[in-house]
């Protein structure tokens, strides 16, 4: 399969010295702790004038890792105040004009804010709890073709 993941920030994505450094790891005990959280430009492709129209904020990235805990780690330790940053998940690159026509047509978005630790979907308002909302966040689907994810804190 060839998912691709997008990731809009309003300033420059950095990855922290703590991911970067998990990112070079060679040993692990488990399976599921061979991840990584790793961010590409996208000025140099060709996807750059295919989905920056969709997005709100300048700085365009394929981001690989969204999925994991390292990304939830960066929204838990590293997003500071007033940062926002946007996803798209396309689970087929392949056919993005097909989840682009859907997504312009009947958007289901997700915002989530990680300062009042809020998730809302298309079905509601949902509270986050404030000693384990990491997990929670683990738990619930925030990677989308069908909207653009937006994630704040404030």
């Amino acid at each position: 399969m060839s998912e691709i993941t997008f990731l809009a920030s309003y300033k420059p994505f950095i990855i922290p010295d703590e991911i970067e450094e998990y990112n070079k790891k060679t040993n692990f005990e488990r399976i599921e702790d061979l991840i990584y959280l790793a961010v590409f430009d996208l000025k140099d492709t060709g996807w750059y004038e295919e989905v920056g129209g969709l997005f709100t904020l300048p700085y365009l990235y394929e981001i690989r890792g969204a999925d994991n805990r390292l990304f939830l780690l960066y929204l838990e330790k590293y997003m500071e105040e007033g940062d926002v940053l946007e996803l798209w998940h396309l689970p087929n690159q392949h056919a993005s004009s097909e989840y682009e026509r859907r997504l312009l047509s009947a958007a289901e978005p997700i915002k989530i804010n990680v300062g009042s630790l809020t998730y809302e979907n298309q079905t509601g308002v949902y509270h986050l709890n404030e000693k384990k909302w990491v997990e929670e966040l683990s738990h619930r689907n925030f990677l989308t073709p069908y909207g653009i994810t937006t994630i704040v804190k404030y």
